[in-house]
C-alpha cells in the first residue's frame, strides 16, 4: 500500500509542474498581448484592440487589406462543428472543409502581415508555427515599419470580387498603370492597394 505521505508529495510535485505550466502560458500570453499592442499601433489601430478577442483579427484584417469576412468565418468554428456534427458524413466533410478554411485564413493572414510590416513572404512561416518569437519581432523591430496594406492573394474573396465588379470605371487607368482617386498615387495596373495611403482599388 502506498502511505499518505508518498501520495501527497506526489499530488505537491503535479501541483508543482501544473502550477510552472501555467506561469509559462500566463507569460507567453502577456507576451502575445503586448506584442499585438504595439503591431496594431504600428498600423494606425487601437492597440487596446488587442484585449478583445475577433476585434483583434477584424483590426489585423483591416491593417493588413485582408477581408474581414475571415473573420466571422473563424468565428464559425465555436459553433458550427456542433451544427455539422448532426448531419451524418456531409456535416464530417463540412468540418473537414471549415478546418482547411481557418488554417487558410491563418496563413493568408500571417503573409499579409508580414508584408505589410515590410517583412518577406517567409516570415509568415515564423509567425503561423512560433508566433511567440516572431510577433515580438513585428512589434519591436525598428526594420518592421508598416507599409500599408500588402494582403497575400485572397482565393476566395478576390475571384468573388473580381465577378462581381465587372463595371470598374475604365476612364482611370492607362496601359500599364493607373492613379489612386484618392492621393493620386501612380501605380502598376494590377495593384490592389495603395503602397502610399493603403486605399483599396
Amino acid at each position: 500500500m502506498y502511505s499518505y505521505d508518498g501520495i501527497e508529495a506526489l499530488a505537491a510535485g503535479f501541483f508543482a509542474f501544473f502550477g510552472i505550466i501555467m506561469l509559462f502560458a500566463l507569460a507567453a500570453l502577456v507576451i502575445m498581448i503586448i506584442s499585438l499592442w504595439k503591431i496594431l499601433e504600428k498600423g494606425n489601430k487601437p492597440g487596446w484592440g488587442a484585449l478583445i478577442p475577433f476585434y483583434n483579427l477584424y483590426l489585423l484584417c483591416d491593417m493588413t487589406g485582408v477581408n474581414p469576412w475571415w473573420v466571422a468565418i473563424f468565428a464559425s468554428i465555436f459553433v458550427a462543428p456542433f451544427i455539422l456534427a448532426a448531419i451524418p458524413f456531409i456535416g464530417f466533410i463540412g468540418i473537414l472543409a471549415l478546418e482547411a478554411a481557418i488554417i487558410y485564413f491563418q496563413v493568408l493572414l500571417s503573409v499579409s502581415l508580414a508584408r505589410s510590416l515590410n517583412k518577406e513572404t517567409e516570415f509568415a512561416f515564423g509567425i503561423v508555427y512560433l508566433p511567440i518569437v516572431f510577433l515580438p519581432i513585428l512589434a519591436f523591430s525598428n526594420k518592421a515599419n508598416y507599409v500599408g496594406k500588402n494582403p497575400m492573394k485572397d482565393l476566395l474573396f478576390d475571384n468573388l470580387k473580381e465577378n462581381n465588379n465587372s463595371n470598374v470605371n475604365e476612364a482611370q487607368y492607362t496601359e500599364n498603370t493607373k492613379y489612386c482617386p484618392a492621393c493620386g498615387n501612380k501605380m502598376e495596373i494590377d495593384t490592389k492597394y495603395c503602397p502610399k495611403c493603403g486605399k483599396e482599388l
